[in-house]
């Protein structure tokens, strides 16, 4: 530090007493430069190596998006699994599950199930985790478990996918024949619609005209609510790539 006395010091004093302050602390200097130039090398290698991670990601989904598109029946199985255990934490990863979910729904539900599991357990985007969420909902619901279902479309908070939960909980009320309760749930689901799905509105719509009223003949429960599969062709997959309008298949 310099003091009053410094400024009486003679030029080749002041020239001693630098050299003498650099001896003294130089080292320390040259670990601080050191230490800085340390973590910015760090970080900038830690900043490339996510972003090689992202394209070698994005490049995996593109492949299974490709299979997928060319048929519904392509094998996507090991690009997906390369997806799951190399990039677990990347949204890829849960979208290519969540297609890989929907193909296995046509064959073996336990192993659609198990999939959407993975993508409740590792999705870091609310979004992709209702869209899990819901599908196995659904999946049990058309496997008769509709205890388990409404325990999952009671999950608080619905983030914006109120209506997708509320028709979940009138296709169970359907189907224990609580048609009074069924009719809320649907109305709910409407009231609850979003801006971006509003032409679902004719499906719940024709959901609850279906219910058995006092005046109307009698349906089987089993019958007034829809399966997950003729709901499921009604809505696209969007949600995967516009999470931010809160569009998911129902």
């Amino acid at each position: 530090d310099v003091c009053s006395s410094d400024l009486l010091l003679s030029p080749q004093e002041q020239d001693e007493r630098a050299k003498q302050w650099l001896k003294d602390n130089g080292m320390a200097i040259v670990i601080g430069i050191s230490l800085g130039l340390a973590a910015v090398f760090g970080y900038n290698n830690y900043q490339a190596k996510q972003i090689t991670n992202a394209e070698q990601a994005s490049s995996i989904y593109d492949t299974v998006l490709g299979l997928a598109n060319d048929s519904e029946l392509a094998d996507i199985g090991s690009q997906v699994t390369s997806l799951k255990e190399g990039h677990s934490n990347s949204s890829y990863a849960a979208k290519g599950a969540l297609l890989r979910a929907r193909q296995l729904s046509v064959s073996d539900l336990d192993a659609a199930f198990e999939e959407l599991a993975w993508v409740v357990s590792n999705a870091q985007e609310y979004g992709l985790k209702h869209t899990a969420l819901i599908r196995q909902a659904k999946i049990l619901v058309s496997q008769g478990k509709l205890e388990e279902a409404k325990a999952i479309a009671l999950t608080q908070p619905y983030q914006g996918f109120d209506s997708f939960y509320q028709e979940i909980l009138g296709d169970i009320a359907a189907r224990q024949g609580e048609f009074t309760n069924a009719d809320e749930f649907y109305q709910s689901a409407l009231d609850t619609l979003g801006d971006a799905d509003q032409s679902y509105a004719v499906i719940l719509t024709l959901k609850k005209d279906r219910l058995p009223t006092a005046s109307a003949p009698s349906v089987s429960s089993a019958s007034a609510a829809a399966t997950p599969e003729e709901v499921e062709s009604n809505r696209s997959e969007e949600h995967t790539s516009e999470l931010q309008s809160r569009k998911i298949s129902r």
